[in-house]
């Protein structure tokens, strides 16, 4: 919906010497809402034939791209942007997540966020990205500078304050973990990731009672979540105390 408001808004301000171009702005729009992907991007292709400069059209191709699952495409679009606009330091930081998930070319995608945090060295987002790619890889310390600098500019960011209490457990500074995961879930109390996460490194420290207490937490958030009921029975199990059991019922029955 926001891809089909900001057509409109593009027709709207266009001037009325370009009607051509505005005829094909309304028709991608339309073509966009009946759910028509490729006779839109057929569209903003041609528009784009009459203001090859257009950075609105130019981000809208690479979106919808990207909505097509043609990544290559759409990193092709954002490289345009890049080309026209050499300070956009968002469209920098769009072409790595697509480098970095779908297309998987982690130091490609490193190279376009350290572009996008030259241009911004503000941006949470970029900071957060790089460190889950950094993470991905292995680099724990330079993950955890990364995630260091998201959750200072950003101290809002619960998925930072959770990634970096990953990052920290995993090199074996569990206290430092906690209290980025604490930070996580006082920030977001529904992230149950975080609250799974917090049981694991209170298990590691055999705090067994405390690891229940957060297990619980993340099953009543998302009660459907295997993994979470697994580890809430390995918690019950070292307090010797007996499983919870899945209720699973055959279909018909209420």
């Amino acid at each position: 919906m926001l891809l089909l408001l900001s057509i409109f808004l593009a027709v709207a301000a266009m001037p009325a010497d370009g009607q051509d171009a505005k005829y094909w702005l309304a028709q991608t729009a339309s073509d966009y809402q009946n759910g028509s992907y490729s006779l839109a991007l057929q569209d903003i292709d041609t528009y784009l034939d009459l203001n090859a400069t257009d950075l609105w059209a130019w981000n809208f191709k690479a979106n919808l791209q990207l909505k097509m699952n043609k990544y290559r495409d759409s990193v092709d679009s954002f490289d345009q942007i890049i080309k026209l606009n050499p300070s956009d330091a968002e469209a920098y930081n769009d072409r790595a997540l697509i480098l970095s998930g779908a297309l998987r070319q982690d130091q490609e995608a490193l190279d376009s966020l350290d572009q996008a945090l030259q241009i911004n060295p503000k941006s949470a987002s970029s900071w957060y990205n790089k460190g889950m790619i950094l993470e991905k890889q292995g680099s724990h310390d330079d993950a955890l500078q990364a995630f260091g600098q998201a959750t200072k500019l950003a101290p809002s960011l619960d998925k930072a304050w959770y990634q970096q209490g990953i990052t920290l457990a995993k090199s074996g500074r569990y206290n430092e973990s906690l209290q980025s995961l604490d930070q996580a879930t006082k920030i977001n109390p529904k992230n149950a990731d975080a609250w799974s996460a917090k049981g694991e490194v209170l298990m590691a420290q055999n705090s067994d009672q405390e690891a229940l207490a957060s297990f619980e937490q993340a099953v009543s958030l998302d009660p459907s979540n295997k993994d979470f009921l697994e580890k809430k029975n390995e918690a019950l199990t070292k307090l010797g105390q007996a499983p919870e059991k899945r209720l699973e019922f055959s279909q018909g029955q209420k």
